[in-house]
């Protein structure tokens, strides 16, 4: 997590006070830099990669946390670091577990592995949601990657089998003559999401698992993407992220 990402996932940021702000800094350098130690030059780097202004004088700032009873921050030969009551404090309110740190590395890698721009844009947005923890938005922002991803590969490798099948599948469809898929706009205006998962199971386009995690993943987008009492939590998205991407969209290639 950048910086700037730990600083839109934390509520209530702009209220903050400069000593607030100043431990905060000092974990993040301490656990997404890997820093041991920091110096008062390291806090002022970040209030400047954050384009904020920080307080007049920082080692005053450090000397006044060290000065607390109990220390907030130890000083030794080597420079700053957070006492250890701290630190655990911080790790519980903003600490990433390792599915979160596996999620968003999921998601940063895989532009190499799609050259539609489309699915990309599709990519960035559930990127940019999941960082600033608008989980319901970034599950619907990766069913729509996932589902394009499919629509895409039937049109470019099977879209042959998958007009042959569609009358079998569902005969009531051609009732008033045969229709066809030519291009992905036609997925859209032909059949529904769940009709198009049934028939490129029928013709083997996609394996029986990947069909169950289809629909399974479809019924979950419909319910963040409605309005409803439903609470999406952070658990919730990563799980459906994980899912999604690695036993569909890196799969079905």
């Amino acid at each position: 997590m950048t910086l700037e990402e730990l600083i839109r996932a934390v509520t209530g940021f702009d209220a903050m006070q400069h000593i607030d702000r100043t431990k905060l800094f000092a974990w993040h350098l301490h656990v997404q830099k890997g820093m041991e130690h920091f110096m008062p030059a390291d806090i002022s780097r970040c209030y400047e990669t954050a384009h904020l202004s920080g307080p007049k004088n920082v080692p005053q700032q450090l000397a006044q946390l060290v000065a607390k009873k109990p220390p907030e921050i130890l000083k030794n030969k080597n420079g700053y670091r957070l006492e250890k009551r701290v630190r655990d404090d911080l790790d519980k309110k903003y600490g990433q577990r390792a599915i979160t740190i596996a999620v968003t590395n999921l998601l940063r890698e895989l532009p190499s592995q799609l050259p539609d721009m489309t699915e990309r844009t599709y990519l960035d947005e559930a990127l940019k949601c999941f960082s600033v923890g608008a989980f319901r938005a970034a599950i619907v922002m990766t069913w729509n990657l996932a589902y394009y991803h499919l629509l895409d590969f039937i049109v470019k490798n099977r879209l042959a089998d998958f007009n042959a099948r569609w009358p079998v599948v569902f005969q009531g469809h051609h009732s008033k003559g045969t229709k066809a898929i030519a291009r992905i706009d036609d997925f859209g205006d032909m059949l529904k999401e769940s009709e198009v998962i049934k028939i490129a199971r029928s013709a083997a386009i996609i394996s029986h698992d990947v069909a169950k995690i289809l629909e399974d993943k479809l019924g979950r987008r419909n319910s963040a993407a409605h309005p409803s009492g439903v609470k999406i939590e952070q658990l919730q998205a990563e799980e459906f992220i994980d899912d999604l991407v690695k036993n569909v969209v890196v799969k079905i290639v």
